[in-house]
């Protein structure tokens, strides 16, 4: 145990030596590139683009840009939580109503998400196409986890809840939400990045007054590459810290497994 133990720890460490050395080439080959091409409008400098991410930085409507961005990303993901909480709880119970759902499911999950977009700015004002788009992209994927949740609970620990009685409020409680939240917790980052990525395809488009989004397109606008690229690396480092988080909340979630 022990051996395996730390064959583990050394194939952890080599992992991450393995994905710095790639980091660095990429980076390398990035900056080689840019020389040879000597063009910022097509592929800038890590150097400018460090210099234009100081100057984002340095903006006054950089914090609101970001807390907005990320704002609309929570509301959308929780609205989306909730109902898909509550929709794969009846539908589980409700055969119509699971039968009732499925083409309207299929429908949302098939629909591209510019399509999306543009129908929210029709239907919407600017500011809250964003996360009505985020809302429609994200309920599909946890609806379905949320009643395949549901769906493949252990057929026994069901039969004892009958034999015993218990009410469908306890059931909920004891039984279907702690196999929801194990489920989604598996799912929780990737769900909200792609909630994230929407939103921000949602402001380039509708441009409200504050966004990331909009601060992209206005950099596209302008011709500046190495602004967007610099943003780029700013939603990177937002994504390092959601997947940061995701792991905390997996350790608690899954810590009865210890």
């Amino acid at each position: 145990m022990k051996e395996f133990t730390l064959l583990k720890s050394r194939g952890s460490r080599s992992d991450k030596l393995e994905v710095a050395l790639s980091c660095v080439i990429l980076l390398f080959l990035w900056q080689i590139i840019a020389w040879k091409i000597n063009n910022e409008i097509y592929l800038p400098t890590i150097g400018q683009v460090l210099s234009s991410i100081l100057e984002i930085i340095k903006a006054d409507k950089f914090y609101m840009d970001i807390i907005l961005s990320i704002g609309r990303c929570i509301f959308s993901f929780i609205i989306a939580l909730i109902l898909s909480m509550i929709f794969g709880i009846v539908a589980y119970l409700s055969r119509g109503f699971r039968n009732f759902l499925r083409p309207i499911n299929a429908l949302a999950s098939s629909i591209p998400t510019m399509v999306l977009v543009v129908l929210a700015l029709i239907w919407f004002d600017k500011d809250n196409a964003p996360f009505i788009v985020g809302i429609a992209i994200v309920f599909p994927i946890l609806y379905d986890s949320v009643l395949g949740a549901i769906t493949n609970i252990d057929k026994n620990i069901l039969e004892m809840a009958k034999l015993y009685n218990i009410s469908l409020r306890g059931k909920i409680l004891n039984i279907y939400l702690p196999a929801i939240k194990l489920r989604l917790a598996s799912i929780l980052l990737s769900s909200f990045s792609l909630a994230l990525k929407v939103i921000i395809a949602g402001e380039v488009h509708g441009q409200p007054n504050y966004g990331i989004g909009t601060r992209i397109q206005i950099e596209k606008v302008n011709f500046n590459t190495s602004g967007i690229f610099a943003w780029i690396v700013i939603i990177l480092i937002i994504s390092v810290i959601l997947d940061v988080v995701q792991k905390v909340m997996l350790r608690r979630s899954f810590i009865w497994k210890r």
